[in-house]
C-alpha cells in the first residue's frame, strides 16, 4: 500500500492548531506574567471599621499541624474578640479533636463515612454555625486548612479589603516547606506564581481573581443565601469562583495578606493531588461550564474569560491529542510501510512543537517568578535555581493528571505530612 508524507503533515497541522490554540486560550497568562514584573501591586485603604470573623478549620486527623494554625490564629494583631474559631473534626481518628479543645475553640465533630472531604465538612459547619440560637453574628468567613500558618497580620489585612465592600478575598500563599526538597520546591514554586503573577496582576488591573483552596475569606451574606456551603466538586473552591464570576462578582486579592501552606514532598502525592484538581475542573465544565460560557457571552469580561479559561477542558483534549497522534502516525507507518526514518522524523516534529516549546515557556516563567521573589524564598541559594530548572518538570505533571481525570474515578483523599525544615519562628516575624 502506498503512504502519503501528506498524513504526517496532517497529524503535524493539528497538533500545531493545537499548541496555537492552547497558547491563545492561556495567553493572558503570559500577559499576566509579563505585567506582574512592572505593574504597582494593588493597596486596600485602612478599614474604617473591624469586623466580625469566624474561621472555619476543616480537619481530618490534623493533630501534627492543627495547633500551630489555631496558635497562629490567637497572636493576630487584631482584637480576639470578634474572632470564633471553629474547627471541623472530620471523621478523625486521632487527636485533633481534643488538641483543638486544649486550645480554647470550638470543635464541631462530624462522623460522617459516606460523605468525605472539605466540601461536606464545611457545609457541615456552616449549617451548624447558621442554625445556633442566638446567631453567631459573624460577617464573614475565612477558610482554612490545618496545615496553614498565618502571619500576625493576616485578618487586618484581609478586613481593609473587606471593608471596601469585597465579598470574596484570597490572600497571599506562601510555603511552610520550600527547601525540604525538589519535589516541594516546584509546588512552592507553582504557588507562588499563582499568587504573585495571576493574582497580583489582576488585581493591580482591577480584573477579578479566583479562590485556589485556603486561606480566603467569604461574606456571610453568601453562606446564608447559599444555605450553607453547596459546592460538591472536588475542587470546591474553584466551583465557587465560577459559580460568583458568572453572577457577576470579582473575586479580589489582598497581596499582604500572607499565610503559609504545606506542600507535597513526593511525586505520588502531588500527582494525586493533581488528579484531583484536574477531574474537579472537569466536574465543574460539566456541572456549570455552559452557565460561564453564556454568561460570558450576555456580558463579555476579562474576569469572566479568566475563569472559562480555567475551567475549560481544552488542555484535556490537546494533552491526550499529543498522546495518540504518535500511535496513529505508528498504525499507518506500519499498514503503509512507511520507511522508519520518516516516521521518526515526523515524530520528532510533533514532538518538538508539542512538548519543547511550552517547556522554553514554562522555564521562562519560573526564571521570572523566581528573580520576582528572590529575596523572599528562604532557602539557600542553589535550591532557588535548581528547583527553578526543575519547575516545568512538575508542571508536566498536570499533562497526565489531566488525561487521567477524564477516564479515572477519582475520590478525596487526604495529603501526607512532613516535617518542614523551617522554624515556625520565621512565620512569625
Amino acid at each position: 500500500m502506498e503512504f502519503s508524507v501528506g498524513f504526517f503533515r496532517l497529524l503535524y497541522l493539528t497538533s500545531m492548531v493545537l499548541t496555537v490554540a492552547l497558547t491563545l486560550m492561556y495567553f493572558n497568562q503570559i500577559f499576566h506574567m509579563v505585567t506582574s514584573t512592572f505593574l504597582k501591586k494593588k493597596t486596600w485603604p485602612d478599614a474604617r471599621r473591624r469586623h466580625a470573623y469566624a474561621c472555619i478549620i476543616p480537619a481530618h486527623n490534623e493533630e501534627a499541624v492543627i495547633g500551630d494554625l489555631i496558635d497562629s490564629i490567637l497572636r493576630q494583631d487584631y482584637p480576639q474578640e470578634l474572632l470564633q474559631v471553629f474547627v471541623v473534626a472530620d471523621n478523625c481518628s486521632d487527636r485533633t479533636a481534643e488538641i483543638a479543645r486544649g486550645k480554647g475553640v470550638h470543635v464541631l465533630v462530624r462522623d460522617n463515612p459516606l460523605e468525605r472531604g472539605k466540601s461536606y465538612a464545611l457545609d457541615y459547619a456552616f449549617k451548624t454555625i447558621l442554625s445556633m440560637n442566638p446567631a453567631l453574628g459573624a460577617e464573614g468567613y475565612f477558610i482554612f486548612d490545618a496545615d496553614n500558618f498565618l502571619t500576625p497580620d493576616y485578618i487586618t489585612q484581609m478586613n481593609k479589603a473587606f471593608d471596601s465592600g469585597e465579598e470574596i478575598v484570597a490572600g497571599f500563599r506562601d510555603s511552610k516547606n520550600f527547601s525540604a526538597n525538589w519535589v516541594s520546591g516546584v509546588n512552592s514554586y507553582m504557588f507562588l506564581r499563582e499568587s504573585r503573577q495571576i493574582h497580583y496582576s489582576r488585581a493591580a488591573m482591577g480584573i477579578g481573581s479566583f479562590v485556589s483552596g485556603t486561606g480566603f475569606l467569604i461574606a456571610g451574606r453568601l453562606i446564608r443565601e447559599a444555605g450553607g456551603w453547596p459546592y460538591r466538586t472536588l475542587t470546591e473552591d474553584i466551583e465557587l469562583s465560577a459559580d460568583y464570576t458568572a453572577r457577576g462578582g470579582k473575586v479580589a486579592y489582598c497581596t499582604d495578606a500572607v499565610f503559609y501552606d504545606e506542600q507535597p514532598c513526593s511525586l505520588w502525592d502531588t500527582f494525586r493531588q493533581r488528579l484531583r484538581w484536574c477531574k474537579g475542573i472537569h466536574q465543574i465544565f460539566a456541572h456549570r461550564g455552559m452557565k460561564m460560557i453564556l454568561s460570558f457571552l450576555r456580558r463579555p469580561s476579562l474576569t469572566k474569560w479568566g475563569m472559562l479559561v480555567h475551567i475549560f477542558p481544552l488542555p484535556a483534549i490537546a494533552f491526550l491529542w499529543f498522546i495518540i497522534s504518535p500511535l496513529i502516525g505508528a498504525v499507518y507507518a506500519a499498514v503503509c510501510s512507511v520507511p522508519a526514518e520518516l516516521y521518526f522524523s515526523e515524530c520528532l516534529n510533533i514532538g518538538v512543537g508539542s512538548f519543547i516549546y511550552p517547556y522554553a515557556a514554562v522555564f521562562l516563567d519560573g526564571l521570572i517568578l523566581m528573580l520576582q521573589y528572590y529575596r523572599r524564598i528562604n532557602a539557600a541559594t542553589w535550591k532557588k535555581w535548581w528547583y527553578m530548572f526543575l519547575f516545568p518538570i512538575g508542571m508536566y505533571l498536570f499533562v497526565p493528571a489531566t488525561i487521567a481525570a477524564l477516564f479515572l474515578r477519582v475520590e478525596w483523599k487526604p495529603t501526607r505530612h512532613y516535617k518542614y525544615d523551617v522554624p515556625l519562628t520565621f512565620f512569625r516575624t
